[in-house]
């Protein structure tokens, strides 16, 4: 039987399994999204000699507490029954094909990694565009210009990672020839060859890791310039209170560490899609 091992076709089989994490983790975030607002509220209380925003705050803080530790534990029994599930397709259905080991070792790796995209970058990715429109939504209740600010922040890191795309796309194509070749020169036991074959990973690796370093860079210094510019908007504000500016930097920050974080998980995903057009059709 022929399988499709893609990103989407492994979710439609096991969508289930995986939406119920999602679901967990959305609730989880939203709560930890309206921590800064609600601890903003708190601090205003208790100036003001009241305790029930520091009450709202622990509630609330709880809620988040207990729905991740309840996500955490379903995650790696969910995931790692996929892993199983499928990896085992994958071995047998090369071994009826009489596939080299090579190739099924380094093919059972690379499921590994799309399973692991489930477990770890898509609830990176989750939790960061949670963060992003959940402070997007608040910033725009506290300030207009500082919301614009962040809408352009957006636009110019979408522009550097669309100008990256292939870039990543042909790197991942070169790291992964090399790596489904890796048993079988390992077996060659030719020193030459191997030394020539972990250049050649390193090589890819650092090419990378370079192109991401440079998209750091600028990124780094976007986010800053808006922060800065975040918290003169923010004290210049008419009737400004020690609350509000405490929540308008948490969710500017909040913004910046998602809106940092996205980038990263596509550059996961394109890796992903090169992986994914190695297993169609095993």
């Amino acid at each position: 039987m022929s399988h499709n091992y893609s990103i989407k076709s492994i979710f439609k089989r096991f969508k289930w399994k995986i939406s119920i994490t999602f679901l967990l983790l959305v609730i989880e975030n939203v709560s930890k999204v309206l921590q800064p607002l609600v601890l903003g509220i708190a601090i205003n209380d208790l100036i003001n000699k009241k305790n029930d925003g520091l009450l709202l705050f622990c509630l609330l803080y709880g809620i988040s507490f207990l729905i991740g530790v309840i996500r955490r534990y379903y995650d790696t029994r969910a995931y790692t029954s996929i892993y199983t599930n499928v990896a085992s397709e994958i071995a047998e259905a090369q071994n009826q094909k009489d596939i080299s080991v090579s190739s099924i070792a380094a093919r059972s790796s690379l499921i590994k990694e799309l399973v692991d995209f489930f477990e770890h970058d898509v609830t990176l990715a989750f939790t960061s565009l949670i963060g992003v429109v959940g402070a997007l939504v608040m910033l725009a209740l506290f300030d207009w210009w500082i919301f614009g600010a962040c809408l352009l922040t957006i636009f110019l890191i979408f522009i550097i990672y669309s100008l990256s795309n292939k870039k990543i796309y042909s790197f991942n194509i070169g790291l992964n020839d090399e790596l489904e070749h890796r048993i079988t020169i390992l077996e060659s036991r030719e020193q030459k060859g191997i030394i020539i074959h972990f250049k050649n990973i390193s090589n890819w690796m650092v090419k990378l890791s370079d192109l991401e370093t440079l998209n750091f860079g600028i990124i780094e210094i976007l986010l800053f310039v808006l922060a800065v510019f975040a918290l003169y908007i923010s004290a210049s504000t008419e009737n400004v209170t020690a609350g509000s500016i405490f929540s308008t930097i948490t969710y500017i920050l909040e913004f910046s560490n998602g809106i940092f974080m996205l980038p990263i998980v596509f550059q996961q995903l394109i890796r992903l899609q090169e992986i994914s057009s190695r297993l169609k059709s095993i």
